[in-house]
């Protein structure tokens, strides 16, 4: 008897319903999956009026080229629901350089994004109010 699939992703709300929490269990490998995954977590903001999103990326690499990563961040975000008042963060496992190009593409293409590798300095950052821009980010690279 074969085991049910196993989802690529899941979103739901923090339990105190600050943010929109995407937790991937797979890797993202190509723009359709990025935008399948970024639209069923843009609805549930639009749902719930949050606009704090964040992507839970922990034990898997971001797969897509470059190029892909580009066209995700300048265009498809915009068109899935991600407006520049969303604030990202984006939880990765330590020493995964994967995320370092989405991260620069999204803030060069005017979003409030940011990389942490420390799940509770995210959700503080979250939970913060609305800033500029992100601060640097010192990871352990």
């Amino acid at each position: 008897m074969a085991s049910p699939p196993v989802p690529s992703y899941t979103v739901s709300l923090s339990p105190d319903r600050a943010f929109v929490h995407y937790r991937s269990q797979t890797s993202s490998r190509t723009g359709v999956d990025m935008a399948e995954r970024l639209r069923a977590a843009t609805a549930l903001g639009e749902t719930h009026q949050i606009t704090r999103i964040m992507f839970d990326s922990r034990g898997t690499a971001f797969l897509p080229p470059l190029a892909a990563q580009y066209e995700y961040a300048y265009h498809q975000a915009r068109q899935l629901g991600l407006t520049r008042h969303w604030r990202i963060a984006m939880l990765v496992t330590p020493g995964d350089r994967s995320y370092d190009f989405l991260e620069t593409a999204l803030v060069n293409a005017g979003y409030v994004a940011r990389l942490f590798i420390d799940e509770p300095q995210a959700i503080e950052w979250l939970k913060g109010a609305t800033d500029s821009g992100p601060a640097p980010v010192n990871l352990p690279y």
